[in-house]
């Protein structure tokens, strides 16, 4: 399998993208090629220390450098995705790593699926919490996954489109189809925050509406492939990586991205038991329906700054 790798850099740490290629170099299959778009400004205080953490890697021609021409992390995607031609697209944030084995374990995913009508496949993704305690004010770390559900078990794979909902896809973990991608253009250029969860269910299609002989379905695989970096820094934190930050204060940073996340929520059609199809009981329908509105969700934990009590 050929795989287009997209690494999206902007304001990231140099040691940050060390790292994420040194990641891909590392890879057990060699069938790739890396595309990376950088956004970060030619006048901000990391864009030369990025050039120059990442000139060892571009001395090779897997590695392909382009400068970003619009805003975004989806205008950023789209730019390096359109350059390849390779059938199957990965991404691969600038702050976050494969583990060796991740596109060894997508290539067994695809191959296994050849014969369903699969769009995106993914895994989940170690990462670190931080949690304050409100009574002595420490600060604590632990390790959790993030991007894996046991309850996409008991989903039929035709039904992912309603699943992915409620339940997030880490993109650093996930490989889509490229034919699939082209049809539906790419990523959502409005989008900067849940850029990723639009594209998904683009990708897949809410059945209802196109047809269960016209939607396409996900692919969970059983394993954890990477690591997926969590902090201050990050967009989901209105930080510095996201372009929201640019000229706002923090709350208006955050507040731009809570207005793009509910917008989008808001996009999703609620699914009733009008749309239960014919071959599947009611029981199965009912609790399909609970997924998607979150009262099956496994539970979610805020990547920084939780408090708890002790």
């Amino acid at each position: 399998m050929d795989f287009d790798v997209v690494v999206a850099t902007y304001k990231v740490s140099p040691e940050f993208i060390t790292r994420c290629l040194e990641s891909i170099v590392k890879q057990t299959v060699e069938t790739w090629h890396c595309w990376i778009i950088d956004g970060t400004p030619e006048d901000h205080e990391s864009y030369e220390p990025l050039l120059k953490a990442m000139a060892p890697f571009l001395s090779s021609e897997k590695f392909t450098y382009l400068r970003q021409t619009g805003k975004g992390i989806s205008q950023a995607r789209n730019q390096a995705s359109f350059q390849g031609t390779a059938p199957y697209l990965a991404t691969l944030d600038g702050d976050d790593l494969w583990y060796p084995e991740h596109l060894e374990w997508m290539t067994e995913a695809i191959e296994s699926t050849q014969d369903t009508p699969v769009a995106v496949w993914w895994a989940g993704a170690d990462a670190e919490t931080s949690i304050k305690s409100t009574k002595t004010g420490q600060n604590y770390s632990r390790p959790i996954v993030i991007g894996w559900y046991e309850l996409f078990n008991r989903i039929l794979p035709r039904d992912t489109h309603y699943f992915i909902r409620g339940h997030s896809i880490i993109p650093s973990n996930a490989v889509v189809l490229r034919s699939r991608f082209e049809e539906i253009g790419g990523y959502d250029e409005r989008w900067q925050f849940g850029e990723d969860t639009d594209l998904y269910l683009r990708l897949t299609g809410d059945p209802a509406i196109v047809g269960y002989d016209n939607n396409y379905w996900g692919y969970q695989i059983d394993a954890v492939s990477g690591y997926h970096g969590t902090g201050s820094w990050q967009s989901t934190s209105g930080g510095c990586q996201t372009p929201t930050s640019h000229d706002k204060t923090l709350e208006e940073s955050q507040a731009e991205l809570k207005r793009q996340t509910l917008e989008r929520i808001q996009q999703d059609r609620p699914i009733s038991l009008e749309d239960k199809p014919p071959d599947v009981s009611d029981d199965y329908w009912k609790f399909l329906i609970k997924t998607v509105n979150f009262e099956y969700a496994e539970p979610k934990v805020m990547m920084d700054n939780k408090e708890v009590v002790e």
